[in-house]
């Protein structure tokens, strides 16, 4: 975190006078790469001044400008109206507050806005609260089926099918994960095997248009469902055009592999099931285990690199637990592809 960033997150962690609408309460969330405030009508999300290697590079205010754009472009897709714009925040003679981008003011920095939908409505939230069923599931499914067939593929998306790029994504979150811990060399073994075994089989992917852009990081927390009916499905990664361009496989994958980590087996049985028979891709069963394996190993990574850069032991310590549950499941899947 630079320091006027440090400065403002301050003030608006604080100071309601700093929005330009009424705020009945100010909350805080933090993530490895971005600062969310909830203000009850919206909430304003601000990416950190940092750089991960060619993974991510928001280490320049033109940069955070650019992926804020981005970010609502891509997230509108499926979440209509949530995503609002984007706004700046600005130095109002001594004062950090946030302001439209049309009034005058010099940008100190930028922020997505969104409409604020309850915390209580997360998906992972109502899990626990047993609110999520199989006609929630359902719902789910016809969502994602209908999106992955409209959302585009073209020459350069569906190069990101090949063998080469899926061992270039394979490797990099392992090179990562040796500078947070020593991790179990079998995992990224089994896993650089599959794709090397199955080359044929990832380039008929491609063929058939599975490779696609994608929402890339879906699983339960970035899923809003309102009475069961309503679904925002939010989040898309907008940093990393190499992450999203992606076999659809991979959506399905990461929401069932959550679903696992939930302690929901039935239901992630049922919605790969649903998801298979829906979309006729009968494919997908042979893919979905070396996917889901693939991404509970990328949110082992994200679960340690938080817990390295936490200050609070509590939530440190849950990090590393997550981290430890996560590479059970990681096991737990190497025998079923």
């Amino acid at each position: 975190m630079n320091k006027i960033q440090n400065t403002f997150i301050q003030t608006l962690k604080k100071e309601k006078s700093a929005y330009p609408h009424k705020v009945p309460r100010i909350n805080f969330e933090e993530t490895h790469i971005s600062w969310i405030l909830l203000t009850g009508q919206f909430a304003y999300k601000i990416k950190k001044d940092l750089k991960f290697g060619k993974v991510l590079d928001f280490s320049s205010l033109e940069l955070r400008k650019k992926f804020c754009q981005k970010e609502v472009q891509l997230n509108k897709i499926l979440c209509g109206d949530m995503y609002q714009g984007i706004v700046k925040i600005v130095n109002d003679k001594g004062t950090f507050k946030i302001s439209d981008l049309r009034k005058k003011g010099k940008a100190l920095e930028y922020a997505v806005k969104m409409r604020e939908i309850p915390q209580k409505n997360r998906m992972d939230l109502l899990l626990h609260q047993n609110k999520i069923n199989t006609k929630t599931i359902d719902r789910l499914v016809d969502i994602l089926i209908d999106f992955h067939k409209k959302t585009p593929t073209n020459k350069t998306i569906k190069k990101f099918g090949q063998s080469k790029f899926i061992l270039a994504k394979i490797n990099e979150n392992f090179r990562t994960l040796e500078t947070l811990d020593k991790i179990n060399p079998i995992f990224e073994k089994k896993l650089v095997s599959f794709v090397k075994n199955n080359k044929d089989f990832f380039l008929r992917r491609i063929k058939e248009n599975k490779i696609r852009n994608v929402h890339g990081d879906l699983y339960l927390k970035n899923i809003f469902v309102l009475r069961n009916t309503k679904f925002y499905l939010y989040d898309r990664i907008e940093f990393n055009d190499e992450l999203r361009f992606a076999d659809i496989a991979e959506d399905v994958a990461h929401f069932a592999m959550d679903l696992d980590f939930h302690n929901k087996k039935n239901l992630r049985k049922y919605f790969i099931n649903q998801y298979i028979k829906k979309s006729k891709d009968s494919e997908l069963e042979s893919l979905v285990y070396f996917w889901m394996c693939y991404k509970a190993c990328m949110r082992v990574k994200v679960s340690l690199f938080q817990a390295k850069n936490e200050q609070d032991k509590k939530k440190k310590n849950s990090l590393l637990n997550d981290a430890k549950k996560l590479l059970k499941l990681t096991s737990s899947y190497l025998n079923l592809f």
